[in-house]
């Protein structure tokens, strides 16, 4: 009878837990520094900055996808480092961009510094905390200024 009542008590902790969470918020991306400089591949380091306004901390445990400047590819995105979200705080995610060279050059020497790019972010996520993981979609776009994105 103990063991049930433990049961029923976890199972009604992990259900209430697990109401709808409000995204995260971005708020910009600083740090940026290319890692690595190649012909056909670069790779591109930087932290992207967010807030999280649930009461919640949680963890975000790795993510991957894919990067478009105004539909233009620019790459393959990983984040392969634990990062520990706190409740109602920013929080720097450390992300490595494998970006196509040549598609991001003749896209940058075509784009004034101070206009305004579409960021299109498609991928996945394994989010969660006390051990327990979930799988999430990503799904980023919105109209940002060049300028004003990198600090």
């Amino acid at each position: 009878m103990r063991s049930i009542l433990i049961l029923v008590t976890i199972v009604e902790i992990v259900f209430c837990s697990c109401g709808k969470m409000q995204d995260p918020v971005f708020n910009g991306i600083e740090n940026m520094k290319l890692s690595k400089v190649g012909l056909g591949t670069s790779v591109m380091a930087f932290d992207v900055r967010y807030f999280n306004p649930n009461n919640t901390k949680a963890k975000l445990k790795d993510a991957e996808g894919e990067a478009w400047l105004d539909s233009n590819y620019i790459g393959h995105f990983h984040v392969d480092t634990m990062v520990n979200i706190p409740a109602k705080a920013d929080f720097n995610i450390p992300v490595r961009l494998d970006v196509d060279t040549k598609a991001f050059l003749l896209y940058s020497f075509s784009k004034p510094k101070n206009s305004d790019v579409l960021i299109t972010v498609n991928g996945k996520a394994r989010v969660g905390k006390s051990g327990i993981y979930k799988s999430i979609p990503l799904h980023y776009e919105a109209k940002k200024n060049l300028a004003q994105l990198i600090n």
